[in-house]
């Protein structure tokens, strides 16, 4: 894949990551006074995980990895920004809920199997 495929993917997650910040910050706007780190800090995982990642391989003209790779890393992201929203509202909430531990599981496994695939690729 080509630089400008990089470019596009560091672009895309800088876009996401502004929706994530400015939603966590219309929502604990509107959340009476209660806040939560879980949604104030959501927008960390596209912006370290996305957006820092693929800028610095865009400066460096490093083309993107492999399809399943790259699969699996964007489901990582998506799968940790959206357990980090929904615990957010949970503890906004005032409720808590063991699944909400399901996200965290399965985004860091994800992102494991992404780095791994990445290796083996190599």
């Amino acid at each position: 894949m080509s630089t400008s495929a990089t470019e596009r993917a560091a672009f895309t997650y800088l876009v996401v990551t502004a929706f994530v910040a400015i939603f966590g910050g219309v929502y604990e706007a509107f959340s009476h006074g209660i806040w939560s780190g879980c949604m104030v800090y959501a927008f960390a995982f596209p912006l370290g995980l996305g957006a820092l990642p693929f800028s610095w391989r865009a400066l460096k003209k490093r083309p993107l990895p492999c399809r399943w790779c790259l699969r699996f890393h964007h489901a990582s992201v998506a799968t940790l920004t959206v357990g980090s929203i929904m615990e957010g509202v949970h503890r906004i909430y005032g409720a808590t809920n063991r699944l909400t531990l399901l996200y965290w599981i399965v985004g860091i496994a994800l992102l494991i199997l992404a780095q791994a695939i990445r290796l083996l690729r190599k």
